[in-house]
């Protein structure tokens, strides 16, 4: 199933999802049970600019808050409170210091993905487009197009991510001083990070200073299920 979810192509998509069905046919039945949400990157919008398909932002949450997660709600809500206050204050105050453009860290993995990329061969008709085959064990094996000025790749990565895949960096390259910035989009660009971290989150007194409030009812504790022993939970995960 990964090369089905990591598939960037509906044809690409379409040729492993039909070996898994193939060897078990119960499968489709399950994923429309189961699993009926957008799990495949051939099937992202391109406007987006992410291709996740992991839960490794839930997990990154998480591990942030684990020392917090056993307080009372109250206490967890304003811990949490307290270290996005924080956060956003030093990521505003490295947004500021930026120069325009585009983000650093990107710009370096764009350059880092443009080496090694020998078994690649490009064919170009024109200045700003070119064929791409992949070579393996000297034979072609998978050709595709690049267009550079409308960021256009038909492997569909650069559309998905934003970030010009080696493909695309492959002809990029046979340009001379190539700038990288105008190849990586806008949503990895230094003014997108200063507008993410740019709201304020207001500072609040203590929960004793609040205002009393009339709810109108009175809030019980939930009714606790046996459905767990009685000893302290687990906080870290078990990786298998």
């Amino acid at each position: 199933m990964s090369p089905v979810a990591r598939a960037y192509t509906p044809h690409k998509f379409r040729y492993f999802f039909d070996k898994v069905v193939d060897a078990s046919l119960d499968v489709l039945n399950w994923l429309k049970e189961h699993h009926n949400l957008l799990w495949v990157r051939s099937k992202f919008s391109t406007e987006i600019k992410c291709d996740y398909i992991n839960n490794n932002l839930a997990k990154s949450w998480n591990a942030w808050i684990k020392e917090h997660k056993d307080l009372p709600i109250y206490c967890l809500a304003n811990a949490i409170r307290e270290k996005t206050l924080t956060l956003f204050a030093k990521r505003r105050k490295i947004a500021n210091a930026l120069s325009p453009g585009i983000l650093p860290t990107v710009i370096h993995q764009v350059n880092a993905g443009s080496r090694g990329l020998g078994h690649l061969k490009v064919t170009k008709g024109h200045l700003e487009e070119a064929e791409v085959t992949e070579i393996y064990k000297d034979e072609e094996v998978r050709r595709h197009v690049v267009y550079l000025p409308q960021h256009v790749y038909t492997c569909r990565e650069w559309q998905l991510t934003g970030k010009p895949c080696s493909h695309a960096l492959v002809v990029i390259t046979t340009l001379r001083q190539p700038n990288m910035d105008q190849y990586v989009d806008m949503y990895y660009s230094v003014k997108k990070f200063q507008v993410a971290y740019h709201g304020i989150i207001p500072s609040i007194t203590d929960r004793g200073q609040w205002p009393e409030v009339d709810k109108g009812f009175k809030l019980f504790p939930p009714v606790m299920k046996k459905t767990r022993p009685p000893r302290r939970q687990k906080k870290k995960g078990i990786l298998l």
